[in-house]
């Protein structure tokens, strides 16, 4: 399967511009971090707790997009490391600041009520004619998207 690196940046806005009697500390992570993120912010809040930490989830492209148009986010979490490769080549990021924080993979899954071996027939297990339907996400804005068009084609699907 193809392997995705999930990346980092630090430090997008140096003061953390919050306008509120808070300081605030503004995290755009991509929508697959959620489980983490929150579990992270709490932890954060906890001891920090003169800083309001407020997190936004969604796709690592889009983020980049709002990101390069002036938000003002503290910390980009992407699930791409060309999107923040990319914004620190044009000056969007301190220089050097982006760093792998964890590998992702895609996978094959199935409702429990299903009769598939996926254990047994791993990406065969798409040939099935019981397939009518695979999801995937946005492959024009999400990385798991792309990466997993990419094994698609790859796989003659």
């Amino acid at each position: 399967m193809l392997t995705r690196h999930l990346v980092v940046i630090l430090a997008l806005a140096a003061t953390g511009c919050g306008r509120s009697e808070k300081p605030e500390f503004l995290i755009a992570a991509a929508a697959d971090l959620r489980f983490a993120m929150d579990e992270m912010a709490a932890q954060f809040q906890l001891i920090h707790p003169e800083v309001a930490v407020k997190t936004s989830y969604g796709s690592s492209g889009q983020f980049t997009s709002q990101i390069e148009n002036g938000a003002p986010y503290d910390v980009f979490c992407s699930a791409d490391a060309g999107y923040p490769r990319k914004l620190g080549e044009e000056g969007f990021a301190v220089p050097g600041s982006e760093f792998i924080y964890a590998l992702g993979r895609i996978a094959i899954w199935v409702p429990q009520s299903s009769t598939l071996d996926i254990e047994k027939l791993g990406v065969g297990a798409l040939l099935d004619p019981a397939i009518r339907h695979i999801a995937i996400a946005n492959p024009e804005h999400a990385p798991y998207g792309k990466a997993a068009l990419a094994a698609l084609r790859s796989l003659g699907l």
